[in-house]
């Protein structure tokens, strides 16, 4: 009997997947769309934006049987298009509307619900002064550049492939005098290992020098002080691996005090920077004033994440947030991190950006629907995104303001996918969009003007928003403790009268309230929406 209804719930979302892809286009966006504080409004309607990243056409009925109304984000030649102003013709056909990187060709298009900047513009990566030129024979590794032979970290490492014969020179601002040469090597299993290397010093060899197959510090002392503006380093022989390329983690040269001159340590930088980024926003505004321009950050704003001191985090997150009309970001932490444990930092960070972003603009959270990420592992070692995890989440932001929701569905593992969301996880997206596009007119309504606060036994974490839609008063409550423990909570209600009843919406129950009060219990992670007169 189980195995028949998981095969009845499959079809039946398989049936729904090819009634909900084969919908009429969406219908166009008149010059009425507006913002209104942070609530949408399409064609004279609230409207919730429902939205899934970066998709080839193939999987778009699968993301309709889900509830999406929104697609974002065009990669070149996406869907075999040749612009994003043909991709977008595929959005609106298949009952999308589109949040689209900027062209010109998009203006007027009547699926253009908004633009998007470049992804994560406050993405942090390292650059370094260092100067170092490789030799023409050199295969130079994007993902390994020659700077980290330089950073003063010895646990990282430059490709130089191929090994042997490599040959790069460090190219310094002034002459240095030094007195001996070190060099660590990256030992790893598959890989070849210099043996001998020979060092010039502005086109003079100073040391030739034959290395042991080890990791650690190798350090060699020079005949003489050597003075020199350029050193040239050359592997002469190696020992041989798997791979014809190898590594080596760090070259340092030390002077008589000990003092290693060559260090040249990395700075963090952004993608892009704030003044680049409004620039580009003041730019699309100017040729296109009747779309929104969305961006979306990562979640490096927090100072969980301790991306950057305060004094540059908060006003540097303060100039990026100029460059968008509605604004949203990125943390993942399941997908991302592998930490359940993690989970209310989903409510925190939209908490945060709401205050850095004021009430003026709509902000708008993405969320995680699976494991099989790059950067946590082996897939076994993963730890499950369940219906549970995706629910709270969504409501967490919706509580702390989010007035769009975006699902990440890209999957690399155990193969790449764009859309690699379990089959439980797709029923449980249907029905989450479902809800709130019926519920979009109170998730937008007014907020409540009773006295409404939540208090859970063992001081477990509830959130609680009020709204007012159509004369009755929703209360939408979650439980985002991350310890997963559950609770009964005590909803207080300024001028409830004893005995009135609450409904508990999509739950076929109701409760009567006490006076001022009503009960109900909470699972980890439960989700309820409450209606009252």
């Amino acid at each position: 009997m189980r195995r028949f209804s998981a095969l009845l719930g499959v079809v039946t979302f398989l049936w729904a997947a090819v009634a909900i892809g084969a919908a009429e286009a969406t219908p166009p966006i008149v010059q009425s769309m507006q913002i209104r504080g942070r609530d949408f409004c399409l064609n004279g309607e609230p409207f919730f934006p429902l939205m899934v990243w970066l998709q080839d056409q193939k999987n778009f009925a699968v993301a309709r049987a889900c509830g999406i109304n929104t697609v974002a984000g065009y990669s070149k030649g996406s869907s075999g298009t040749k612009n994003v102003r043909e991709y977008l013709d595929l959005v609106q056909k298949a009952g999308f509307y589109g949040v689209m990187p900027f062209d010109e060709r998009l203006k007027g298009h009547p699926a253009l619900f908004g633009y998007i900047h470049g992804d994560e513009p406050d993405l942090p990566h390292q650059e370094s002064d260092a100067q170092i030129e490789p030799a023409g024979t050199l295969r130079i590794n994007q993902g390994a550049p020659l700077w980290k032979l330089l950073d003063g970290d010895v646990s990282s490492w430059s490709v130089l492939d191929p090994l042997q014969g490599a040959s790069l020179t460090v190219k310094l601002k002034e002459p240095i005098t030094v007195r001996s040469i070190a060099v660590h090597l990256t030992v790893s299993e598959g890989l070849a290992l210099a043996k001998e290397m020979s060092f010039e010093a502005d086109g003079s060899e100073i040391l030739k020098a034959t290395l042991q197959p080890k990791r650690g510090r190798q350090n060699f002392d020079l005949p003489k002080p050597a003075k020199f503006k350029d050193l040239r380093l050359q592997v002469l022989s190696v020992v041989p691996g798997k791979q014809e390329w190898g590594s080596i983690s760090e070259v340092e040269a030390f002077d008589q005090a000990g003092k290693n001159l060559l260090l040249s340590r990395p700075k963090w930088v952004t993608r892009s920077t704030p003044q680049r980024t409004l620039e580009e926003y003041r730019q699309i505004k100017a040729f296109d004033p009747s779309r929104p321009v969305f961006m979306t950050l990562t979640s490096g704003f927090h100072p969980q994440f301790k991306k950057w001191p305060d004094e540059k985090r908060l006003p540097m997150y303060a100039d990026f947030i100029k460059s968008a009309d509605v604004i949203g970001y990125d943390i993942y932490p399941i997908y991302g991190w592998n930490k359940p444990e993690w989970i209310h930092l989903v409510r925190d960070c939209t908490q945060m950006l709401s205050e850095m972003a004021g009430p003026e603009r709509p902000l708008y959270a993405w969320i995680e629907t699976s494991k099989g990420g790059q950067w946590t592992g082996d897939l076994a070692h993963q730890k499950d995104v369940t219906p549970a995890h995706i629910r709270a989440e969504v409501w967490m932001s919706i509580c702390r303001g989010a007035t769009a929701i975006g699902y990440f569905t890209h999957v690399w593992k155990p193969s790449y996918a764009q859309f690699g969301v379990p089959e439980e996880n797709r029923t449980a997206l249907r029905s989450i969009n479902e809800q709130i596009t019926r519920l979009t007119p109170a998730i937008l309504g007014s907020p409540g003007k009773l006295e409404v606060r939540v208090e859970g036994e063992g001081n477990v974490k509830l959130d609680l928003m009020t709204r007012e839609s159509g004369g009755e008063t929703y209360l939408f409550a979650v439980n985002y403790d991350e310890r997963m423990k559950e609770t009964r909570a005590i909803i207080h209600v300024s001028g409830l009268a004893a005995g009135a009843t609450v409904t508990v919406v999509d739950e076929d129950r109701t409760i009567r309230a006490g006076g001022g009060d009503f009960g109900d219990r909470f699972a980890p992670l439960a989700v309820h929406v409450y209606r009252l007169r």
